[in-house]
């Protein structure tokens, strides 16, 4: 990958470009700098380095592909004779006699967006002029300056003027390519299956997750490949702040005519549709009231389809402040690269509620990816409140199809129920039940306008209080457990002791439905089991 980004950066030099940013992760930064000085001595040109960390001038040199540094003492001598300014460093490079190459890492923060205080302005604008100046006063010199930083953000003003590079994440192909050299013993099936497990992942991440997976012993290559998809959910959770998580085996009650959707969906991933020129829905929207099932649907579309799952809370940029685009910059781009992947934003709407500046600058990246991409990323937003989402947002061609996922039915319920209870009581298990019709039917009418998320705690109080009068303080051996049996009546107690959001909050969710009933289709069909609401004595 760094050779492919070396040969970018010198071929914007034989352009005679003087100034020129590259943007790339600080853990390539070894093997970026390694391959850009051998480049560099190859065509007999200097390389010099300058931090600001230590505000030190060093020559690179490779050496058996060992970078060292070598302190040039003639900056230090003028640098500590004249302190007028911190980046000395840009009047020295103007009328020094040295020449070659001088990359300058850690400048990019005076080069961004304005600011509001006069100092850190001032010093801005000094920067981005002695810049230019070195741009032109060099112009017939051989005289070059990267600036290197690992967000090459430039302002308006000055971008024109500084062409940038951008360090992409490594393709499957690179990836295997370099696996092949560290894992000589593997299989070419091996190889691939571990280059799967590090797609997202710099080559440095990647080698780092290997030898922490091999630090203690020998691993088998599934054994590896383990171990490297578990650091990389670990990474994508610390750098993007996001869950990623493979297609997981989540069952999922109702919502049938949703889950016919994704079916269709995964026939669209294959050839034969790519043949036909069809493709994925660029979105999909889920509007409704909160816990009806919106987040699980994203779980059992993964599941549907085979494919990973990228958790995000949409409305966490906010808290970027000044680096959100950046941020969300390289998650689309994190998300392109491996492709084959379902994006969920989950709380979509919660990122327009501040109606500002920085929700419709987030708001057109977003849309512009969704319209440019030619990646086969599925994205799924759910909202409560679609009428915080901007107008550009919801039109056709942005998310195509948009679905109501409201409050479950008297059968859809019946199923939610026996999910969860056959997670406690083995009886409801393999499609086992423990209950009369008339018994369900009183159960449904009381839990008449419960929410999936709400039916689950039912039924974890139910199996908590069962268990509680079962047994005291004594453990028992495992072997002599007897079963928990989740009788009816723990149930009904559960419900008595909530009060459903449906009905503490009324009229709110009663806007909320009514709004997804007029924007989205339905999600499920027309309740037609025996416990349907037209079979239920609802004054018995």
């Amino acid at each position: 990958m760094n050779n492919e980004l070396v040969k970018q950066v010198f071929g914007l030099i034989k352009l005679n470009n003087k100034l020129i940013a590259v943007e790339s992760p600080l853990q390539e930064r070894i093997s970026l700098l390694i391959n850009l000085v051998s480049e560099s001595q190859r065509l007999d040109i200097n390389c010099y380095l300058w931090t600001l960390e230590d505000d030190q001038l060093h020559q690179l040199v490779v050496n058996q592909e060992t970078l060292a540094l070598q302190k040039v003492e003639q900056y230090q001598a003028i640098a500590k004779n004249r302190r007028e300014h911190y980046f000395e460093i840009l009047r020295f490079w103007k009328t020094t006699d040295l020449s070659g190459i001088l990359i300058l890492e850690g400048i990019f923060p005076w080069l961004g967006s304005a600011s509001t205080d006069p100092d850190f302005f001032l010093t801005s604008e000094w920067i981005k002029s002695a810049l230019i100046n070195l741009k032109l006063y060099n112009h017939s010199c051989n005289k070059i300056v990267i600036l290197l930083g690992p967000n090459a953000t430039l302002s308006s003003d000055i971008a024109p003027e500084v062409p940038t590079i951008v360090q992409q994440l490594p393709a499957i192909e690179e990836i295997s390519s370099y696996l092949a050299q560290v894992l000589p013993n593997y299989s070419y099936g091996d190889i691939h299956a571990a280059a799967i497990a590090g797609l997202g992942m710099y080559l440095a991440d990647i080698d780092y997750g290997i030898r922490q997976a091999i630090s203690n012993h020998e691993n088998t290559p599934d054994e590896l490949v383990e171990k490297l998809s578990a650091y990389k959910i670990e990474l994508f959770k610390r750098i993007y702040n996001i869950q990623f998580l493979q297609p997981p085996a989540t069952p999922i009650g109702g919502l049938e005519l949703m889950q016919q959707a994704f079916k269709t969906y995964k026939r669209l991933l294959s050839t034969l549709a790519k043949a036909y020129n069809l493709r994925l829905p660029k979105g999909i929207l889920l509007i409704g009231p909160p816990g009806t099932g919106k987040s699980y649907s994203a779980k059992a579309c993964s599941q549907q389809l085979g494919l990973p799952l990228i958790i995000l809370e949409w409305g966490s940029f906010r808290s970027y402040g000044n680096l959100a685009e950046y941020k969300l910059k390289n998650l689309l781009a994190l998300v392109d690269r491996i492709s084959r992947i379902i994006l969920y934003l989950d709380d979509f709407d919660k990122g327009f509620a501040g109606d500002d500046d920085l929700s419709k600058r987030l708001a057109g990246m977003l849309l512009t990816w969704m319209q440019e991409r030619t990646s086969e990323v599925l994205i799924i937003a759910s909202a409560n409140n679609i009428q915080w989402l901007p107008p550009e947002l919801t039109r056709s061609g942005r998310f195509d199809e948009i679905f109501k996922v409201d409050l479950p039915n008297y059968g859809e319920r019946h199923e939610i129920f026996t999910l969860h209870l056959a997670r406690f009581d083995a009886r409801f298990q393999n499609g086992g039940d423990a209950y009369t019709e008339d018994e369900w039917k009183r159960l449904l009418k009381a839990t008449q306008r419960c929410v999936g998320a709400e039916i689950r705690v039912i039924v974890e109080r139910a199996a908590v209080s069962t268990f509680c009068r079962m047994f005291g303080d004594d453990v028992l051996p495992l072997e002599e457990l007897p079963p928990l049996l989740i009788q009816l009546s723990a149930l009904l107690a559960a419900r008595q002791s909530m009060n459903p959001l449906a009905i503490r909050e009324a009229d709110r969710v009663e806007s909320m439905r009514n709004i997804a009933a007029l924007q989205g289709q339905p999600s499920s069909p027309i309740d037609s089991s025996i416990y349907s609401l037209g079979n239920v004595d609802i004054f018995g």
